[in-house]
């Protein structure tokens, strides 16, 4: 649970234009190094399948960074319909889909594409609740009505962990007080880092 909205904000792997020269990075300590508390995985990214340095190096669909967008191709890459974003007021809007244009209007700061959509202004999405989507690994992200936003990641595929339904999700954010949720890439992307601080 993280109180302040206001310190969540969209880490990339690149600073400069996204290339398929530049190989795609998982989040690592290097990130925790440079000053974040956590880090969770979020949006789709290039992905044929195969092993090449190419997977992974450029983001699939809309993606929002301090308000301007940083990517908006491949989106016939991402799997499920869904955006999630934080606007400058430090509201989570989540919604089944997002054009650059709707972004910019809505004043999204921080955002990018995948789904579905888990909570709609309090309203459950019944077509991701009743989904028939097995266990797997997930993350999620999610706001509560008093600002507070929830990173939900649950491991999966091991005799420890079998992981989530998207109906897991879906209660899980609920019990948590959620207004807005949505999934974000799991599967193997999923990954959680966290620091312990004192202050």
């Amino acid at each position: 649970i993280i109180r302040d909205p206001s310190q969540i904000y969209m880490a990339t792997s690149t600073d400069g234009a996204f290339s398929m020269n530049i190989p795609g990075t998982r989040i690592h300590n290097e990130i925790v190094d440079e000053g974040a508390i956590a880090a969770i995985n979020a949006g789709a990214f290039n992905d044929d399948g195969s092993a090449n340095a190419y997977v992974g190096s450029i983001p699939a669909g809309l993606l929002m960074v301090d308000g301007e967008v940083r990517s908006n191709q491949y989106g016939n890459l991402v799997p499920e319909e869904g955006f999630a974003g934080f606007t400058f007021d430090n509201i989570l809007v989540v919604a089944k889909s997002m054009t650059a244009e709707q972004a910019k209007e809505l004043g999204i700061r921080d955002g990018c594409e995948f789904g579905p959509v888990l909570i709609m202004n309090g309203v459950v999405n019944q077509e991701a609740y009743n989904k028939a989507s097995g266990l797997n690994p997930r993350t999620a992200i999610g706001q509560r009505a008093d600002g507070a936003v929830l990173m939900l990641v649950i491991d999966g595929r091991q005799v420890i962990s079998m992981g989530a339904t998207m109906q897991d999700l879906v209660d899980i954010m609920l019990d948590y007080g959620a207004v807005n949720a949505c999934n974000l890439d799991g599967g193997s992307s999923t990954v959680m880092l966290h620091r312990d601080y004192e202050t």
